[in-house]
């Protein structure tokens, strides 16, 4: 068995130094960190959603949607589409226009009463922005809709999967 001056004499490095960190590594540890920093500011909008408002903005005029119609707008910032529609039953409904599997835009389907999302045959139910099938995970955020003085309303509070309630529209 070797004693420890051999052993010493082998590997002449101090134990101060092993935990040193050289230029190679360390430049590997800022790419990574500024890759991973990088890759994150634009996943953050996509998991965290469409930030709050807390105004209410005016949409479309009362007499503007039939039923089955429905209206592009964009709330609460110019980067976050959304879509107003007006079912068959005569209740309004606003969600985002943004699929919550890829972020692809939903259509309003008024044939078969659905939004769809083309992209990966993703399918909501239109009166509360459940998922109806396909790969979305999660259903539409929801607005909050009413109607003041003629004016369509939506916003400020965001629901995800409550429809407006009939009485205020």
């Amino acid at each position: 068995m070797r004693d420890g001056s051999d052993w010493e004499k082998n590997y002449p490095i101090e134990r101060s130094e092993e935990h040193r960190l050289n230029r190679r590594q360390f430049a590997a540890f800022c790419g990574c960190s500024a890759l991973a920093l990088g890759a994150g500011v634009p996943m953050r909008k996509a998991l965290l959603g469409p930030p709050e408002s807390s105004e209410s903005i005016v949409v479309a005029r009362e007499g503007e949607l039939r039923r089955g119609d429905y209206k592009l707008f964009r709330y609460p910032t110019k980067d976050h589409p959304c879509i107003l529609i007006r079912l068959n039953d005569g209740s309004m409904v606003a969600y985002s226009q943004s699929c919550t599997h890829l972020m692809c835009p939903v259509h309003f389907d008024p044939i078969d009463e659905e939004l769809v999302c083309p992209c990966h045959n993703g399918f909501f139910d239109p009166r509360d922005g459940s998922v109806i099938s396909g790969p979305p995970q999660r259903g539409l955020p929801s607005y909050e809709v009413s109607v003041v003085d003629g004016e369509i309303l939506v916003g400020p509070n965001s629901r995800n999967t409550l429809m407006a309630d009939s009485k205020s529209v």
